[in-house]
């Protein structure tokens, strides 16, 4: 659905990643991320929330947690990570990205918890009293007091499948005062999913109800002793949203799409302040029946509607027509457009293992070959596949290639195996290639 907006806005990225293929520097099944648009994209993200009074910390589950584009990330200014789920923690660990929020969406599983606050995160996120004991118990083992955010649910709240989780608004009360006599946890804020959204009827970034949610819930804690230091508002965070975070009292936002292009705001404003930064390369393998089925391994499903609460504000306002340029080099890619199965493209509907996906269903005759590169747009969350990631720079010159990774973000050789060597020669990499601002 980003395609047509990557090829008016980033159309040297398309260029790259059909040069990068078809010279064999890449593989198909490979997410390739332009450095430099990222560093733009974060840079314009910290002005805005400096100038509305808000702090950030960036997603990075979808782009791999990769550490030369977190590094970028921070070095724009965006001090700290959200890692989402453990995994994340220990990736970004690994190659010493700062940890700003971590156990949200996802709590930490009770055995890793020491090691993840070994790692002296800002915040952690808990969704039960029962969590927040277990937190307890390994920071007073480690001699600590672990900053703590309430994930609070409110009976309007917009909540989507899979993200179940919470403290009810009306068990507030009880559940901060047994949690306040916990030794090794201190009640800092409040948190939720999602705070905001865009609305395509408007063009506007709105708070979605769980907004109102959280605000009752710190000024209720407020009045019950509580230091509030943080509202946490995520969701399709961006430079055009901050504003509304600050204006409806949030404290911290967390852009993660934002970073590479893919919020709902650049979907349908040509002018919004990000860039796309992201495209997904693959291959036709083979034609069969008419259609073109193209290697899998890094489709992803994202258009899950709620479960709990009515999120049709921020829908499309039609149904996408998902399309992927054709081509075998630089200088036609543009020219072949064609129709991709919804089903296929949109994950695992139809098999649960994406063997081959994004299939290509011509709508009238077509140039398709065997070999030919497939390039497709859309929100990614890369962190559920088993792609690779090419990390490029200098698309306004010379492209260049500054590494390719594999699912555990280690550097892959020509024969698509990781490097003995590979967390050195990634600190290596760092250091040549990231520039604080």
């Amino acid at each position: 659905m980003y395609l047509d907006s990557i090829a008016k806005r980033n159309p040297a990225l398309i260029r790259a990643g059909v040069m990068l293929h078809q010279s064999g520097a890449i593989p198909a099944n490979t997410y390739v991320i332009d450095l430099d648009t990222v560093r733009r994209n974060a840079e314009g993200m910290v002005k805005e929330a400096k100038r509305v009074g808000i702090s950030l910390y960036f997603m990075s589950k979808h782009f791999n947690r990769n550490p030369l584009v977190a590094h970028t990330i921070v070095a724009a200014g965006i001090p700290a990570a959200v890692a989402v789920d453990v995994q994340d923690a220990q990736y970004l660990h690994r190659f010493h990205v700062p940890i700003g929020h971590v156990g949200h969406l996802v709590q930490i599983p009770k055995h890793s918890l020491k090691s993840v606050l070994t790692m002296r995160p800002e915040v952690m996120t808990i969704f039960s009293v029962e969590k927040a004991r277990q937190v307890s118990d390994a920071a007073t083992q480690l001699g600590i007091v672990q900053d703590i955010l309430l994930r609070v649910r409110g009976k309007g709240d917009i909540i989507y499948p899979n993200e179940e989780g919470g403290i009810w608004e009306h068990d507030l009360e009880a559940a901060a005062q047994t949690i306040a006599q916990l030794k090794g946890v201190c009640i800092v804020g409040v948190v939720t999913f999602p705070a905001t959204g865009y609305n395509p009827k408007t063009k506007q970034q709105e708070a979605a109800p769980n907004f109102a949610t959280i605000r009752r819930a710190a000024e209720r804690l407020t009045q019950l002793g509580f230091e509030i230091k943080q509202v946490n508002a995520p969701a399709s965070s961006c430079t055009v949203g901050f504003e509304v975070v600050a204006r409806n009292g949030g404290t911290h936002a967390e852009p993660g799409h934002a970073l590479v292009g893919t919020t709902p705001s650049v979907l349908y404003d040509d002018n919004a302040p990000e860039r796309p930064a992201m495209i997904y390369v693959s291959e036709v393998s083979h034609l069969f029946e008419g259609k073109g089925y193209v290697f899998g391994g890094g489709f992803y499903a994202c258009d899950t509607t709620a479960n709990v609460g009515d999120d049709t504000d921020f829908h499309a306002l039609t149904p996408w027509v998902c399309r992927a340029f054709l081509g075998r080099s630089p200088d036609d890619i543009f020219d072949t457009k064609v129709p991709v199965d919804v089903g296929s493209f949109f994950g695992r509907t139809i098999n649960a293992t994406d063997y081959y996906g994004g299939t290509l269903c011509p709508d009238g005759p077509a140039n398709i070959q065997v070999g030919d590169t497939a390039i497709y747009g859309f929100r990614a969350q890369v962190f559920t596949t088993r792609s690779q990631v090419a990390v490029v720079d200098s698309l306004d010159s010379t492209p260049r290639l500054l590494g390719l990774f594999d699912r555990s973000n280690n550097l892959l050789d020509d024969m698509g195996a990781p490097l003995e060597d590979s967390t050195r020669r990634v600190q290596e990499l760092l250091r040549s290639v990231v520039k604080p601002v």
